[in-house]
């Protein structure tokens, strides 16, 4: 089933391949000197490129289903 596989693969991408983002995010959140603005910053430009890069894939994908035979 792929149910299963879907299963695993999230485990592997959220918690191996995302491993050093998190540990990015608490070194920016624990470590010293903390500067909270460039934090906000920061995650408002990673929000913004995963935001556009959703849009841009769903619109890509929509534009290539408009033009392949079903």
């Amino acid at each position: 089933m792929a149910h299963e596989a879907i299963h695993i693969g999230l485990y592997v991408i959220f918690g191996i391949i995302m491993l050093p983002v998190y540990v990015m995010i608490a070194g920016w959140l624990l470590g010293k000197p903390r500067d909270f603005r460039s934090i906000g910053i920061t995650f408002g430009y990673m929000a913004v490129f995963v935001f556009a890069l959703i849009a841009g894939l769903a619109v890509l994908g929509t534009f290539i289903s408009l033009f392949t035979p079903v």
